[in-house]
């Protein structure tokens, strides 16, 4: 299920904004995709022998100014990290918003984590550039906080 797949992927990595005590465990399956399924956004998974190992989710911005723009997030389980299947994903996902009338940047959803080198690799092979730093963007539970950078793929010259 996507539910527990998301909880999964939470608890193993801080680079993530979400942590496993965030998720209501009486949410149903079918309340958490309604929020997709009520929406023009998209939300792909990535399957391994019929199990969930990966999710990304596409965000278009409603307001007037701003319709112009998507977000997108990521999340993969750790053991299926350094298989490719992120930039699979993210293919997908480029060739939506690509395809998606007035679209013409996709920005990630929160900003990623400046010390997340594979992740930046990741979002750096598919042409998002930094556009910008958000300081303590991450605040952990021991008190440290992550730095984050904020990018973005323009796909209008």
């Amino acid at each position: 299920m996507l539910l527990n797949q998301i909880v999964k992927t939470t608890s193993q990595t801080d680079y993530l904004l979400s942590t496993p005590n965030d998720f209501d465990e009486d949410i149903s399956k079918e309340e958490f995709i309604s929020r997709f399924n009520d929406s023009n956004d998209y939300l792909i998974c990535a399957y391994v022998d019929g199990i969930i190992v990966g999710n990304s989710a596409l965000k278009f911005l409603k307001h007037a100014k701003d319709k112009h723009r998507a977000q997108v997030g990521i999340a993969i389980m750790k053991e299926y990290w350094g298989l490719g299947i992120g930039s699979i994903m993210f293919d997908e996902i480029i060739d939506i918003a690509k395809n998606t009338s007035g679209i013409e940047q996709i920005e990630l959803d929160g900003g990623v984590i400046a010390e997340n080198k594979r992740a930046i690799f990741l979002y750096t092979k598919k042409d998002f550039v930094k556009t910008g730093t958000i300081p303590h963007e991450l605040k952990l539970n021991d008190g440290t906080y992550l730095d984050g950078f904020l990018m973005t793929l323009f796909l209008k010259d």
